[in-house]
């Protein structure tokens, strides 16, 4: 926002340097970019953040100049406008959706000659970045950069029916704006229209058939409030962006509109004559109520950690136009309509500190906080991060939107999706983590990386079969180029890292977007309690295709939050085994349908407790085992913690494990 000093010295009296100038404005919250000087002006180029919509002004600017040097704000004189006739004979406004336009004002001046601006005015609005374009226009563009109001000039003549409606586009419905782009319009916009057309886009910008021109005798000035979000989406939408559009989409005074509209049509009868009819044809939904917030002297002495004087609070607060009443402990202010930012007590002593001066707060020596372990959640998801950064995985952060294309990849046809119209790409509310993961791998393939695992701990966003939020969870997702056994074993000491109890069980099945096959349903045993735990596979080619990666990718999908529910499993250390093993490895040929968990389980309970572990080795299949058949080979290891297996024990235990498979699974066991 550029501020010109010469114009900025109409509202107050400025007589320190442009360079104090800055200085304090940076100081309260107003960070100046550049300063430009020349012979006749002085301009600042003021950022302004997106919560100060009312700073958008020379007004706005000057008010907060004024309340830190303690000097008078000055605002233009309307008194005294001489007016002919009456507004609400001539014309008329009707606003069909007030949740859309909650005010519209129009006020009418006739007889006007359209004609170029004097020096004076081309001089302020080229400091501030505007081309003149004739007195009527200027006039308006004046006003926006007065008091950050955007306004908007018809030429009266060429509205059908001689008024004003505030209403919804139909769809199909065009317009030409006036810079010369033709649009077509969604039944969602907002448009200003006459008793027939389009005549404006609302908030956004004007239509060529009725702008202000050399012909012009009658000017119809429109002041309004219109939906900062509603204004947001149809500027985007038809690519057009404008003065008044940036501060619309911010929001603008609801009051001070109706005396920017009469500032308007003083400078305009100022500069091209005319008269104004008297009154305004002013459409209000609800008139403005002030909110009350109340703020605690105290509080804000120990917040800011200075005392700041009762006395010195009450006078900032007064001097922003806050109407600062004391009522015994508390300061009870009448929020002004321009500053609809300040909502809460802390926004209150927010304005006390930038005004009391940031510099005033003392330094101290040292800072102190209370020291606390991580909370629980944030101990588990750390805990991920160490086991997979062990096993080498490397963490990922990606966004949480995805195109409908990926989800349709997995199946995920009912995800919930933003408006196409707000985004066209990357609008899907994603289900899993695999296809922002696997547009990582994609990235990291692009430039040379190769092995690469990768793991992601973030929301997902499933439905839940009804028309509510989704059921959103956190999940665990991973990849890597390795196989599935190493996938499985990275999930597996996740899982032992929460429950040293914890086993893990994988249920073939056949899932969207893995390889045929490959896909395994997965459930978490600890003691008694069962959960299912999400899926694991190789994906399949169509998904790779569509990424373009080259190597073979395996992937999971598991649910976080059964691991948090578990807590962090408690380390028990033993010392390193003085007495060797016994190892022996055997191979079953079973039916195909027969699962390692099945042989797992049933080896497991014959093999008796000098069993020290099970492990799986290997399966094949081929001619030697026969059609519809796969051999197993599974190793056992026998030890005994206080003296030397002999081989008759452990010879015991395997002949009991290959009775259980021979006598449950028809096993037969190979030579």
């Amino acid at each position: 926002m550029k501020i010109s000093l010469n114009w900025l010295t109409d509202y107050v009296d400025v007589t320190i340097p442009a360079k104090e100038l800055a200085a304090l404005l940076m100081r309260i919250g107003f960070p100046i970019e550049e300063i430009e000087e020349n012979d006749r002006d002085i301009v600042l180029d003021v950022e302004v953040t997106s919560n100060r919509p009312d700073a958008l002004g020379h007004i706005g600017i000057a008010r907060e100049v004024a309340a830190v040097l303690g000097k008078p704000l000055k605002l233009p004189n309307l008194d005294g406008i001489p007016t002919a006739g009456d507004v609400a004979a001539l014309t008329s406004v009707e606003v069909l959706n007030p949740g859309f336009c909650p005010r519209y004002t129009a006020r009418l001046l006739r007889g006007v000659k359209i004609g170029p601006s004097p020096a004076w005015m081309i001089e302020r609005l080229e400091a501030v970045g505007l081309r003149s374009i004739n007195n009527v226009v200027d006039a308006t563009n004046y006003v926006l950069m007065e008091y950050s109001q955007p306004l908007h000039a018809f030429d009266f003549d060429t509205l059908e029916g001689r008024r004003i409606i505030v209403r919804q586009a139909a769809d199909g419905e065009r317009i030409t704006a006036i810079d010369g782009t033709k649009h077509e319009l969604r039944d969602w916009m907002g448009i200003i229209a006459d008793g027939r057309k389009p005549v404006a886009v609302a908030g956004v910008m004007g239509g060529l058939e009725t702008e202000v021109s050399e012909k012009t005798a009658n000017v119809l000035i429109e002041s309004a409030q219109f939906d900062p979000l509603s204004i947001r989406r149809t500027s985007r939408h038809l690519g057009l962006m404008s003065e008044s559009s940036y501060r619309f989409e911010r929001g603008i005074d609801p009051v001070a509109l109706e005396r920017a509209s009469l500032r308007a049509c003083q400078l305009i009868l100022q500069m091209g004559g005319g008269e104004l009819a008297a009154g305004v044809v002013d459409v209000w939904a609800k008139a403005f109520e002030p909110a009350r917030v109340a703020l605690r002297p105290k509080r804000a002495s120990a917040l800011l950690g200075v005392d700041v004087p009762v006395e010195r609070q009450v006078t900032i607060l007064a001097s922003l136009g806050l109407q600062p009443r004391r009522q015994e402990d508390v300061i009870a202010c009448a929020i002004p309509p321009h500053r609809a930012d300040l909502a809460r007590e802390v926004d209150l002593i927010e304005e006390v500190a930038r005004i009391h001066g940031y510099d005033k707060i003392p330094v101290g020596g040292a800072v102190t906080h209370e020291v606390r372990p991580p909370a629980r959640l944030e101990a588990s998801r750390r805990a991920v991060g160490e086991v997979l950064t062990a096993a080498g995985y490397f963490e990922a952060i990606t966004f949480t939107f995805i195109d409908q294309e990926e989800a349709d990849l997995f199946g995920w046809g009912n995800s919930l999706k933003v408006d196409p119209r707000l985004r066209k790409t990357n609008g899907v509310l994603r289900q899993g983590l695999l296809p922002s993961l696997l547009r990582a791998r994609k990235t990291n393939q692009d430039v040379g990386n190769e092995e690469v695992r990768l793991f992601e701990l973030s929301a997902v966003f499933p439905p839940t079969g009804q028309e509510s939020l989704p059921a959103e969870y956190t999940q665990l997702g991973m990849i890597t180029d390795g196989t599935l056994q190493d996938l499985r074993g990275a999930i597996e000491a996740v899982a032992r890292r929460f429950s040293g109890e914890a086993r893990l069980a994988v249920r073939a099945v056949e899932a969207t977007g893995f390889a045929a096959g490959t896909a395994a349903e997965l459930t978490l045993y600890v003691g008694d309690v069962v959960r299912p735990f999400g899926i694991m596979g190789a994906i399949g080619d169509a998904v790779r295709d569509f990424y373009g990666l080259t190597a073979a990718v395996a992937g999971a999908m598991v649910r976080f939050d059964v691991l948090a529910e578990l807590g962090e499993a408690v380390r028990v250390f033993a010392p390193v085994p003085r007495l060797p093993a016994i190892r022996r490895d055997l191979s079953f040929v079973v039916a195909e349908a027969v699962t390692w968990e099945q042989l797992e389980t049933a080896a497991r309970a014959a093999a008796g407790e000098l069993m020290e572990g099970l492990s799986y080795v290997g399966a094949y299949r081929g001619k030697q085992v026969g059609t519809g058949r796969k051999s197993i080979t599974l190793r056992l290891t026998y030890r005994h913690g206080e003296r030397t297996l002999r081989h008759e024990e452990v010879d015991a235990s395997v002949a009991a494990v290959v009775a259980q498979l021979k006598n449950r699974f028809s096993a037969e066991l190979r030579a």
